[in-house]
């Protein structure tokens, strides 16, 4: 199978793409350094918005007329190209949120609840976002599962050395662990931690950043088929106590309408 060398990154063409980074503030050009927080826009995606707005408005999934329609088809056809761009089985398990927070809360409080308990343990790392330690630690703590974490060397890298100490003889269901730390800015060594944790049969999460008005890939390509199986649950009476919880994602969400 020939291989084809991967194309060298752009980045004074890309940044063409961003309006905003036309100005110039104190003399030079801007350098913008909280994406996570709030990301820039591309000019594609605010003329995208813009032509919606002007010609497309009016809510998905409950209208007939045309702009309904529109609206319909525009967002369905987001959903299969973002499913295209993750290499996901159907469009159905693309479900779209507002940020990587949600889509945490989203795994954490549907898979979580549905599959930990007692004799369970949820991995994180010293590393962590609040975003991804505090659902995990609450959900840990509602469903009676244990909740450890990795620690870090005094250079701010993982002590992955540890894992096996760490996991110990418990049944690790989750590892949760970002690609960089929003502080130390240091990356982690997610290859070599999704290994083991495949080694070990447990769940990796990882989250993502992404723009609240870009194409989502905030749930994990390792948790879609999870949190589908859970919709499914929460959608039928199965659910039980469940149900009423896990019900608020989905009427919120477009894939659940």
């Amino acid at each position: 199978m020939a291989v084809t060398a991967p194309k060298k990154l752009d980045a004074h063409a890309l940044r063409a793409d961003f309006p905003i980074f036309e100005q110039r503030f104190h003399g030079k050009p801007l350098a913008y350094l909280d994406s996570a927080a709030s990301s820039q826009k591309p000019r594609q995606m605010l003329e995208a918005m813009t032509h919606f707005y002007e010609t497309s408005y009016a809510n998905v999934h409950r209208g007939v007329y045309e702009l309904a329609e529109r609206a319909t088809e525009a967002l369905e056809h987001a959903r299969e190209r973002c499913r295209a761009f993750v290499n996901a089985p159907v469009a159905s398990e693309i479900v779209f949120v507002r940020n990587a927070t949600e889509a945490i809360n989203l795994v954490a409080y549907s898979w979580g609840l549905s599959n930990l308990g007692p004799g369970d343990v949820v991995l994180v790392t010293e590393l962590e976002h609040h975003a991804n330690f505090v659902p995990w630690q609450f959900i840990a703590r509602k469903t009676g599962a244990g909740f450890r974490m990795l620690p870090v060397n005094v250079d701010g890298t993982l002590r992955l050395e540890e894992l096996d100490e760490l996991a110990g003889d418990a049944n690790v269901k989750v590892v949760a662990t970002g690609y960089v730390s929003n502080v130390l800015g240091g990356s982690n060594d997610v290859p070599r931690i999704a290994a083991w944790a495949r080694s070990t049969s447990v769940t990796p999460r990882r989250p993502r950043r992404t723009s609240a008005s870009t194409c989502r890939r905030s749930v994990p390509t390792s948790s879609r088929s999870a949190v589908t199986r859970c919709l499914g649950r929460a959608a039928s009476a199965s659910c039980g106590a469940r149900r009423s919880s896990c019900s608020r994602w989905i009427r919120s969400s477009p894939a659940g309408t």
